[in-house]
């Protein structure tokens, strides 16, 4: 047969495939082995059978088209009746067959037979072999090493999965579900899987299953903990949901062999993807080419790599009450994740917005400035007229008032209302005018704490992005690591590297694992800190609009701007004018003046009290309505009665003519503080300047090198793809990788950070120059061009745009 196939290869190769048509080409006739009908169902597993079988045809033909008229007649395919006996008859059918020059098992019980029987008469390819220790399989450097013989492995391992599981639930006992068949035709498996489990210390107990969902719950024991589904082939679709269901509603937490596409129906958790129906086809498709061009089968790599992360369905955890720990869910692919809701969408400027409206530092500082308004207030009421009323009773001893011949009673009750008017006081005047300018300087702090809550809220946005940036490069670089692990041990099985490579794999997973649980911490504080600033409840969720310079509510000039700053000469014209409009608009300066005019007039009021009265107007009105007691007035005497109502008007000027020094004293102490502002204001104003031009340095390095980062990420990754490779052939060692793959991780994170670092550069240029685009109007960036403008042509500079 060997002969034949060459002899028909060498033909096909040396025939023009332009020259002759699909009946010209040698045929080969292929056999297909099935476990047992589905009968209109799904088999879980294999799939549908004329789907299984229409992907294997599809895919041959496509690769073989040009060479080979391959052909899966109806008479050549055997299905079993899910018996091992019938399995095995139709097995020796078509090895028997002369017609079948190759056979292809797309049963896993089929496949377990035939990698048993050792060489084969004939060419075999088998599909769905499920765990290389449990069957036994024929493995030697990723090949079977038997005549004739090969098959397609996708690496699930029980004891890896038992592994994965215990990192979700710390396990003790596990009931695996395992199909009849299996067992039958597998007498080894419980034996296997028992002592398997056991170096893990978990007790393994098998259920036996056949097809029937309530058969296999109603066998259930009261003890059980977990349970590992194997492949259920004889199982309905609908059949296996209930089964699910059934643990499900028990609280019971399942664990599936073949991963995802069980734990995406319900199952709690499993390892890897299953390789699908295509994937499959497609192997045994190049598989039946390579056979067909010469190849022995017993030389053909066996393994279908798949990967090998845990996969955990939250929706059943929530179900049945289970919650892994962080470091699982921070390593597993989650389903049904809905732990954090997407909320609402949140732009920068949105952020800002909110933060300036909301953020209790400055609504707190808003009632500060609302006191002061009241400050001014007191002061101007010294200006207004002041009344006092008042209400008094005396008594005094009776011989003293009998002697006062009736101007003094023994008891008397007396109303008195006095009124008064400052006509002239220079404290008072001082006060109100100190009271004002200290109002306009908390009006100014609190413009530059608005300023500073944007500058913060925005740096705070962007870090979000930011850390949900690098925690997604780090869960990839992670998957990477997963991958390099993977591909070590596949080298390790066929002997092309040693174990040491697999332990630098392992020990680097365990960092990236670390790396990505901090990342994502980063992440949860970055958004809580966010939320702060926004006076949001810290763990409430949103989405954070990731925003480019194209944004119009963050840089609505960028693209123009750019045209000012492309040449050194422009540059410096540039600065020159954001220096001088920064320190105009500046609260923090005019916080200053304001602070100096009110130091001013302290000054003026401590000298003019050296020679200015305060002048005043008072009157008051009282009267007696009460007296009795010895030294009532008495008419007949010749003394004059005064009657009980009495008034007085007077006018008063006072000025203190020496008070110890202490004028003397205030006069030096404000003009020393007069002093001390001008200096701070001086020094204010060259922080403000030295802060807008770093800035905008800052700016124009961290834009170059966002080009530049992303140059050095591109070469990053052809590097590692190119290092990979060669890893692969064994060309390098593995500490090659490690380092290709460190500088893909740098560079990646590198340039992503070159991003978030110039945009938040951006805004510390318009915090330095006070002046952010969110509060600015199209009105007012129109005005802020014109003045840009009319400041270049002054100094004889080029207007972009502008026509020479």
């Amino acid at each position: 047969m060997r002969t034949l196939v060459l002899i028909v290869a060498m033909l096909a190769m040396c025939w023009p495939a332009s020259g002759f048509a699909q009946e010209n080409l040698p045929v080969v006739q292929v056999g297909v082995i099935f476990d047992g009908t589905g009968n209109g169902q799904d088999v879980l597993l294999i799939g549908e059978q004329a789907r299984a079988l229409a992907a294997l045809r599809e895919q041959t033909h496509a690769l073989t088209r040009r060479q080979f008229d391959v052909r899966f007649d109806e008479k050549h395919l055997v299905t079993g009746d899910w018996t091992l006996e019938s399995i095995r008859r139709g097995i020796d059918k078509l090895l028997a067959d002369p017609e079948v020059d190759v056979v292809v098992s797309l049963g896993a019980l089929a496949t377990n037979d035939l990698v048993r029987r050792g060489p084969m008469p004939k060419p075999v390819i088998c599909a769905w072999a499920i765990d290389p220790q449990a069957q036994n399989l024929p493995l030697v450097r990723d090949t079977s090493g038997v005549e004739n013989m090969t098959y397609i492995l996708t690496p699930n391992s029980i004891l890896r999965d038992l592994g994965k599981f215990q990192e979700v639930l710390r396990l003790s006992r596990v009931h695996i579900l395992v199909d009849e068949l299996f067992i039958e035709g597998i007498p080894e498996l419980e034996q296997y899987t028992a002592a398997a489990a056991a170096t893990l210390g978990i007790e393994l107990v098998t259920i036996p299953i056949k097809g029937s969902a309530s058969d296999v719950l109603r066998r259930l024991p009261a003890d059980i903990e977990t349970a590992y589904l194997t492949p259920a082939i004889r199982m309905p679709a609908a059949e296996f949901d209930k089964l699910i269901q059934g643990f499900n509603q028990r609280k019971i937490p399942t664990f599936s062999l073949l991963g995802e596409a069980e734990v995406r129906r319900g199952v709690l958790a499993g390892v890897g993807r299953q390789a699908d129906q295509l994937r499959v086809a497609r192997r045994l498709a190049l598989n039946i080419q390579r056979v067909l061009l010469g190849d022995n089968p017993s030389k053909l790599p066996v393994t279908l790599e798949e990967p090998d992360g845990l996969m955990l369905n939250l929706a059943t955890a929530r179900e049945i009450g289970v919650y892994p720990r962080w470091r699982v869910l921070i390593e597993a692919e989650l389903i049904n994740d809905d732990r954090t809701e997407r909320g609402r969408d949140v732009s920068m400027a949105d952020a800002v917005q909110a933060a300036v409206t909301a953020n209790l530092n400055l609504t707190a500082f808003d009632r500060s400035v609302a006191a002061g308004q009241e400050t001014i207030e007191q002061a101007r009421s010294a200006f207004r007229p002041q009344a006092q009323a008042s209400v008094s009773g005396v008594q005094i001893d009776q011989d003293r008032a009998a002697a006062s011949f009736g101007q003094q009673p023994e008891r008397t009750g007396t109303a008195t209302v006095g009124v008064s008017q400052l006509i002239y006081g220079d404290g008072a005047r001082a006060n109100l005018k100190i009271a004002r300018e200290g109002q306009r300087s908390l009006v100014e702090q609190r413009e530059a704490l608005m300023l500073d809550i944007a500058l913060d809220t925005s740096v705070a946005f962007l870090n979000v992005l930011r850390a949900e940036t690098l925690e997604r490069i780090q869960r990839d670089n992670l998957k990477l690591t997963e991958s390099n692990l993977e591909l070590a041990r596949r080298r390790e099985r066929i002997g092309s590297a040693g174990p040491a490579d697999v332990y630098r794999w392992e020990s680097r997973l365990a960092s990236d694992r670390s790396s990505v649980i901090t990342a994502s911490n980063q992440t949860r504080a970055a958004r809580n800190v966010l939320n702060q600033l926004m006076n949001r409840p810290q763990e409430e969720p949103f989405h954070a609009v990731v925003p480019d310079l194209d944004d119009k509510g963050m840089f609505p000039d960028y693209n123009r701007i750019e045209t000012y700053v492309d040449n050194p000469q422009a540059f410096g014209l540039f600065r020159e004018f954001s220096v001088g409009e920064g320190l105009d608009r500046s609260p923090d300066l005019r916080a200053l003046d304001a602070a100096i005019a009110a130091q001013d007039r302290v000054l003026l009021a401590a000298r003019r009290s050296f020679w200015a009265p305060e002048v005043s107007l008072s009157g008051e009105v009282s009267e007696r309505f009460e007296q009795s007691g010895a030294g009532l007035p008495m008419s007949g005497t010749g003394v004059p009665i005064a009657d009980r109502n009495n008034w007085s008007i007077g006018l008063s000027a006072a000025l203190p003519l020496y008070v110890g020094g202490a004028r003397d004293a205030e006069t030096r102490q404000a003009r020393e503080t007069v002093a001390q502002l001008r200096f701070e204001r001086d020094l204010v104003r060259q922080q403000v300047e030295l802060g807008i031009r770093t800035a905008l340095y800052d700016a124009v390095s961290t834009y170059q090198a966002i080009e530049l980062t992303r140059e050095a990420a591109d070469a990053a990754d052809k590097n590692l793809e190119l290092i990979a490779d060669s890893y692969t052939r064994g060309v390098v060692p593995v500490i090659n990788l490690l380092d290709a793959q460190n500088a893909q991780l740098v560079a990646a994170q590198s340039a992503e950070n070159s991003v978030f670092d110039f945009i938040i550069d951006m805004m510390e240029v318009q915090r330095a120059t006070n002046n952010f685009d969110f509060f600015e109007s199209d009105e007012e960036r129109k005005a802020w061009f014109q003045r840009l403008d009319g400041f270049i042509e002054e100094r004889g500079g080029t207007v972009p745009g502008a026509t020479p």
